[in-house]
C-alpha cells in the first residue's frame, strides 16, 4: 500500500465539485449581507474535504463489483480497486472513518455556534447512501442525477450560506441554477462511460435516453442556468450579468460540435465550471 494509491483513490480534482458550491454559498451570503468570517470559510472547506473523501471512498466501494477500471479524466471512480492497488475492505473502512470525522466536525461546528451543521452532514450521508447502496441505489436504478443536483445545488450552497449568514437555506436565485448545474454535471460525467454502464446495467441518463439526448439535455441545462444567473442574480450590474451568461456559451458551442462523447463532455464541463467561477467573481467584485 502506497501513499500515491490513496491519493488516486481520493481523486483530488473531484474536490472541485464540492468546494465550488460551498464557496458559492458563502460568497452569496457576503454578497447579500456584506459580512464575512474567515473562520467559517475555512471550516466549510474542511467540511467539504471530509465529505469529499467519504463520497469518493464510498462510491468506489459500492461500485467495485461493476468497475472495469476504464475511465477518462471526468469519469466517476478512481480505479484503485480494479487495478489492484487497494482492496474493497480498505475503501470501506476509509469511507466509514471519513463519515465519522464528518459528523464529528459538524458537531464541533454546532458547539461553536452553528447548531444546524450536523443536519447537513446527515443529509449528505443519506444522499450518498441513496445514490450508491442497496436497496435504493439510484445511480443504478436511474435518478442518481437528481440526487447529485439536490446535493450540489441545494445542500452545499445552503451549508456555505448558513455558516456565514446563519440562514439554513440559500436563496432561490442560488439554488435553482446550481441544482440544474449539479444535474448536468452528473450527466456529463456519465457520458464517456456509457458502454461500461450499459454492460453493468447502470441506468445513467445517457444509458436511459441515449448519448445524443444526454448531450443536448446537459447543454440545454447549462444554457438555462446561465440565463437564470443573468436573470435573477441581484445587486450585480446587468452588463456584468450578461457577460457571465455569455462567456460559458463559447466552450458549450465547441462541445456541441464535437463528435466524440468524451470531447463533448469535456467542453461542456468546462462551460459549467466557467459559469460557476464567473458567477462567483461577479458577486465578489460587485461591491
Amino acid at each position: 500500500m502506497k501513499v500515491k494509491h490513496w491519493v488516486q483513490a481520493s481523486r483530488p480534482l473531484a474536490q472541485i465539485n464540492i468546494a465550488v458550491p460551498l464557496v458559492l454559498g458563502q460568497v452569496a451570503a457576503w454578497h447579500i449581507t456584506r459580512t464575512f468570517d474567515w473562520f467559517w470559510f475555512v471550516a466549510a472547506l474542511l467540511w467539504g474535504i471530509l465529505d469529499h473523501l467519504f463520497v469518493v471512498y464510498a462510491n468506489d466501494y459500492a461500485d467495485h463489483e461493476a468497475d472495469t477500471g476504464n475511465r477518462t479524466p471526468i469519469s466517476g471512480g478512481s480505479g484503485v480497486i480494479p487495478e489492484g492497488k487497494l482492496t474493497p475492505v480498505q475503501l470501506r473502512r476509509a469511507a466509514q472513518a471519513s463519515a465519522v470525522l464528518l459528523v464529528t466536525w459538524s458537531a464541533t461546528l454546532a458547539f461553536l455556534g452553528r447548531p444546524w451543521t450536523p443536519a447537513y452532514a446527515v443529509i449528505a450521508l443519506a444522499l450518498l447512501w441513496l445514490y450508491s447502496f442497496p436497496p435504493v441505489r439510484l445511480s443504478y436504478r436511474g435518478g442518481g442525477e437528481v440526487l447529485q443536483g439536490l446535493g450540489i445545488g441545494i445542500g452545499l450552497p445552503s451549508l456555505g450560506y448558513y455558516l456565514q449568514a446563519e440562514v439554513v437555506l440559500a436563496p432561490m436565485w442560488i439554488i435553482l441554477p446550481a441544482t440544474v448545474l449539479g444535474l448536468c454535471g452528473n450527466i456529463l460525467t456519465a457520458l464517456p462511460d456509457v458502454e461500461d454502464d450499459q454492460n453493468a446495467d447502470k441506468r445513467t441518463w445517457p444509458v436511459r435516453y441515449g448519448v445524443t439526448h444526454a448531450r443536448r439535455a446537459a447543454s440545454a441545462g447549462i444554457a438555462f442556468a446561465a440565463f437564470g444567473v443573468f436573470l435573477w442574480t441581484p445587486l450585480v450590474p446587468m452588463g456584468t450579468r450578461a457577460l457571465v451568461g455569455i462567456v460559458p456559451l463559447v466552450p458549450l458551442l465547441v462541445g456541441a460540435r464535437a463528435q466524440d462523447p468524451f470531447r463533448a463532455a469535456w467542453w461542456a464541463s468546462n462551460a459549467l465550471n466557467v459559469l460557476l467561477v464567473a458567477w462567483i467573481a461577479a458577486m465578489v467584485f460587485s461591491a
